[in-house]
């Protein structure tokens, strides 16, 4: 698939099968059925999906994911540098504010080297930056699903997205009724942005 796909830096070795993601400290979620997570060394699948779903049935899905996580890096650099940039912008803003001139009183001898300071703008600037690239990577998803359909095929795509919105799945129906440009976009969603492609294509 990745290959096919044209990834020559993601090459994911093993495929598992779970229920929930666990994150830091405790922490977890449970897995959209339609949701794959690809990494670098392995592929998870939803295990409520599993035996339901055929092998060519998994393929759009799982190549969608895959081209989604190859994109997700350069995002994640924008934000690192980004906050970065901003943090050591306004540290040396406060450096020359306090040493050259006489602005700040007092208050410029704390402020240029107070590092508590610092880290917190450096985490509020990551979370502003953050947040600004969500609604790209909700975008990115839809996107990705429709290079994988010019690939693998739109109809089985959409066969595939329909047949998992018809099984019931509360999480399915909860974010279907209630969607955000921040998140992962919802099955409804997937299978109207593949429509519109059909739509699309000259008749």
């Amino acid at each position: 698939m990745c290959d096919l796909l044209g990834l020559r830096r993601l090459m994911p070795e093993k495929l598992v099968w779970q229920n929930r993601i666990y994150v830091a400290r405790g922490g977890s979620y449970l897995l959209p059925v339609d949701s794959v997570i690809a990494g670098r060394k392995k592929v998870i699948l939803s295990t409520r999906m599993q035996d339901v779903l055929t092998s060519e049935e998994w393929k759009p899905l799982i190549g969608s994911s895959l081209l989604t996580a190859s994109w997700a890096r350069p995002r994640a650099l924008k934000v690192l540098l980004g906050s970065i940039l901003f943090t050591v912008g306004i540290y040396v803003l406060v450096l020359l504010l306090a040493t050259m001139t006489s602005v700040l009183g007092l208050a410029g001898s704390f402020l240029d080297s107070f590092v508590p300071l610092y880290f917190g703008l450096w985490i509020m600037f990551a979370v502003v930056i953050a947040l600004y690239y969500a609604p790209s990577a909700h975008s990115a998803s839809l996107k990705a699903d429709l290079q994988v359909a010019a690939i693998l095929g739109t109809e089985n795509f959409l066969a595939t997205l329909k047949k998992i919105e018809s099984m019931g799945f509360d999480d399915v129906e909860k974010r279907d009724m209630k969607t955000s440009k921040i998140k992962q976009p919802s099955v409804k969603e997937r299978i109207q942005n593949l429509e519109s492609r059909v739509a699309a294509l000259p008749q």
